[in-house]
Parts: structure tokens; sequence; C-alpha cells
């Protein structure tokens, strides 16, 4: 069954991606908190995405044939990662060394730096997902026999539990531990959407759900000097249960046809929005000498263009490879 409000979820997680990376677009010497509270609300969009994927995972479990979800994965997801993910590595493996490489890393052989680029995802800002996620792949059919019972699911505080003191790392082992709560109850969501979509449209539930975004927020604003701390973690896990709360309710009047072409486009944004966001930034600065000075409505403008530039030329590559563009870029 199409569930319209999960489609319109990927658009939103997506934007949440997006923006996030955006915030690098610019300086904030003037605007340090704007900046702080762009980050605290805006960056770590990943959980959203990861949570999506748990739902969407558990709503087609019924479909699931190991044959067939593994061919799927390995032409949509690791073809196009491998495939967009030559020119970054060839910069950072031939040109240039990539800064946020752990000390040690360029003593190894060229192959070798190659092949840890790519199991790691550190060549482009968003990729880490991708050697993080192949694992959920690696384990579905143990996450399709556990979903059958209920067992698991009663475990889910000690799994947050486990998410908030494995915080996000380098390694995709690490980020699999991170993320794995938030996966999960994207599939809880999902097995029992029956029960839970009449109260998580609510009004009480959405105000609830709002309030403790908001708070959670104010509490690493004044007492976390990280954006990536547990308190996010947790605050981006209740936010992906209020958007799914605040789209079932308003799942009859979701009829843009512009968001739903940025949900369909939403994996293949993922893909190259790094590549847009980091070209417009090195160009900025080969004209002007350095990146502009950060303000609310500049950025606004900047995270909404980056976000339509990127379903166009989503558009076009589909246009002119037609069916293989998912070879290209997942979309």
């Amino acid at each position: 069954m199409y569930l319209g409000y999960i489609h319109y979820f990927r658009a939103l997680a997506i934007f949440f991606i997006v923006a996030g990376h955006s915030i690098d677009i610019f300086t904030w010497e003037n605007s340090e908190n704007i900046e702080r509270i762009l980050r605290v609300y805006i960056s770590n969009g990943s959980v959203l995405f990861v949570f999506i994927a748990g739902y969407l995972f558990q709503h087609l479990s019924h479909k699931y044939e190991i044959k067939k979800y593994y061919k799927s994965k390995f032409k949509n997801v690791l073809v196009p990662y491998f495939l967009i993910s030559i020119p970054a590595i060839f910069v950072f493996v031939t040109v240039m060394e990539r800064e946020t490489m752990w000390l040690g890393f360029y003593d190894n052989p060229t192959w070798l730096q190659v092949v840890l680029f790519y199991l790691t995802g550190k060549h482009l800002a968003p990729l880490w997902f991708i050697p993080m996620i192949a694992i959920f792949y690696l384990i579905a059919p143990l996450l399709i026999k556990v979903d059958k019972g209920n067992a698991i699911y009663y475990g889910m505080p000690v799994f947050i539990i486990l998410s908030c003191i494995f915080g996000r790392g380098d390694l995709p082992n690490i980020n699999f531990i991170h993320f794995f709560s938030v996966y999960l109850l994207g599939m809880a969501c999902s097995k029992y959407k029956d029960e839970l979509n009449s109260i998580f449209e609510k009004s009480r539930f959405l105000c609830i759900t709002f309030a403790i975004v908001v708070v959670l927020g104010l509490i690493e604003l004044f007492f976390i000097e990280s954006t990536m701390s547990y308190v996010n973690y947790l605050q981006k896990i209740t936010m992906s249960v209020f958007f799914l709360g605040l789209l079932i309710r308003y799942n009859s009047n979701l009829k843009s046809k512009l968001v739903s072409v940025i949900a369909n486009t939403s994996f293949g944004i993922f893909f190259i929005h790094s590549y847009i966001i980091t070209g417009s930034k090195l160009s900025y600065k080969e004209i002007l000498g350095a990146l502009p000075q950060g303000n609310l409505f500049v950025y606004l403008l900047a995270a909404i263009a980056t976000l339509l530039v990127c379903t166009a030329a989503i558009l076009l590559i589909k246009k002119i490879s037609g069916r293989n563009s998912r070879y290209l870029v997942g979309s």
C-alpha cells in the first residue's frame, strides 16, 4: 500500500540533510547564535533518513525476497555509491589530502587509501551513510525474522541507551550501533501503524512531541557544546515521530507536485548535493576571496536553491540516461 505521508516525509528528510550541510556555505562570525541554533535544530537530519529507511523496510517486508532485495540494493545503492565517489576519491588520493582523515591515513599505499575511503565514506561529508546502511542490508534476513515477533521491540529503551553511549564515529560499525535504535523505531512505527497512527495524529501528541523537540534543543544550546551529542540524537528521534504524526494528520492535504518530485529524487539528491555545495563554496572563494557572511535569510535561500538545483540535476540525469540513472545516482 502506498503511504503518502512517508513519501512526503522523504522530501522533508532530504531537505533537513541539504539544509544541515548548507550551513557551511557561510561564515558566521557576526551571527554565532543563529549558526548555533541552526546546527542544533537542523543538522543531524540523517536520523530522519534512517527512521524512514526502517519504516519502509518493515512496510515492504511482506514482499521480501532475499535475492531480489540484494540485487536491488546493489543496483540502486552500492553501484551509484561506487560511481559517484570516483571524482572525490581521485582528488583526495592524488591532488590534495582530506583534512578530516585520521592521523597516519596517508602513510598507507594509494590502493589502500581508496579502499578505506570506500569502506568509511569519509571522502564526502554525507557518504559515511552508505557503508553504515549497508550493514542494515546485510542483516536484513535477521531483521525480517525478528520482526515476526514482538520481543525485539520491547528492547527499544535499551537500544536507545546504546545509541546514546555509542555516538557517531568514523567507522561504519560504530555508526550502525548508534543508528540501530532509530531504524528499529521506524520498523516499530510501521509494524504497529494501525494502532499508532491514530495516536500520532492527535493534537495532544503533536504538542507534546513538539515541546520535547524544543526543550531538548534548548538543553543542547545552553548546556552542551557539540551538536552531535546524545541529546541531539534524542531530539531528532522525537522529531521523527513528531513529523510522522504531523504528516499522517494532514496526509489528505499533501498534493504538491514539486514536493513529490523532490521525494522521488531524494536519494539522488543525497548522493550529489555535497558536490553542489562544495563546488559553490570553491567558486565563491575563487571569485570573491572568502565565503559570504551568513544570516538567516540568505541561508534559507541557499538551502532551498541547493535543493532545487540538485533536483533539477537529477531530473536531467534521468532524462539523459533513462533507466540507467539508477546506476548513476540511485534515482
